[in-house]
């Protein structure tokens, strides 16, 4: 875990000069998401991260326990979990070993204290329906009432290089480089209302036609970038509403990637939008 961790804060330096020069592609997949869409691949198997308790094949969590549901904090905004206030306290991590072997971690900060605020991807199944509700209280739910394709767990990303200098990461826990073909993704309930209706920091994309997206940056190795993919949650005052398919395949072969997310709403600090998305069913090529 020390080689990996290392690795990755090297790779922010590569990662966030690359994110100023990479290549728009607009919902490079044009699934509706509406379906579980094609998992075949010629010559590969596709294991597929479900976040669903019934999928966890990796013995015990950093909690010592068992099964995606315990990684869920609660409440969704100050849980111990995500806003750890002991210096001790384990950074919240998280790794689908046995099947896909994706992993992540929370990690640094402005005090090296691994605050899920700086940036980090939590497991959560929270839903909150009402977008007027969708503040930072609720920021791991999502507009709609079950994960993808009517499951109960997901992941939620947050963070921006433009707000925190820190953008969150998925890598490989047993550093073998793999193909993530593709994942699907939705706006959380703080994100779409902002989205939408705005709130006291961010303008409305949608009156402003503005637009808000996520980079997705593949690492070798060796640190180099292998390519970068754009999905865009708004684009042009057009917002995303429904988990959507996002395909990585172009990304080739990575031991890690960067999700960063940016946007025309920009202030004095960073990103005005709130900088959340929820993904779910990341499906890698074996």
């Amino acid at each position: 875990m020390k080689k990996q961790v290392l690795f990755m804060s090297a790779a922010f330096v590569c990662a966030m000069a690359a994110f100023t020069s990479c290549s728009k592609i607009d919902n490079p997949s044009g699934d509706s998401g509406t379906g579980t869409g094609s998992d075949e691949v010629p010559g590969q198997t596709i294991r597929v991260l479900t976040f669903e308790d019934a999928d966890w094949k990796a013995g015990t969590n950093y909690l010592g326990q068992q099964y995606w549901s315990t990684l869920i904090d609660y409440p969704q905004y100050g849980g111990k979990m995500l806003a750890p206030t002991e210096a001790t306290t384990p950074a919240y991590n998280w790794s689908d070993d046995g099947n896909t072997f994706l992993a992540h971690i929370i990690i640094g900060g402005l005090f090296d204290d691994n605050q899920y605020y700086y940036g980090g991807h939590a497991v959560s199944n929270y839903s909150e329906l009402d977008l007027s509700k969708g503040t930072y209280e609720n920021q791991l739910a999502i507009p709609v009432a079950t994960g993808h394709n009517g499951s109960k767990n997901f992941c939620v990303h947050f963070g921006s290089s433009t707000m925190m200098g820190i953008a969150p990461y998925l890598y490989f826990s047993d550093d073998v480089a793999r193909v993530i073909d593709h994942m699907y993704v939705i706006p959380t309930t703080y994100t779409l209302n902002s989205i939408i209706n705005g709130d006291g920091y961010a303008k409305s994309l949608v009156s402003q036609k503005g637009s808000l997206w996520i980079t997705a940056t593949g690492y070798d190795a060796d640190g180099n970038e292998t390519g970068s993919v754009q999905f865009d949650l708004c684009k042009d005052g057009v917002y995303v509403s429904d988990w959507t398919k996002f395909n990585l395949s172009a990304l080739g072969k990575v031991v890690m990637v960067v999700f960063d997310m940016d946007g025309t709403d920009k202030g004095d600090w960073g990103l005005n939008t709130p900088a959340y998305f929820a993904y779910d069913d990341v499906a890698v090529q074996f």
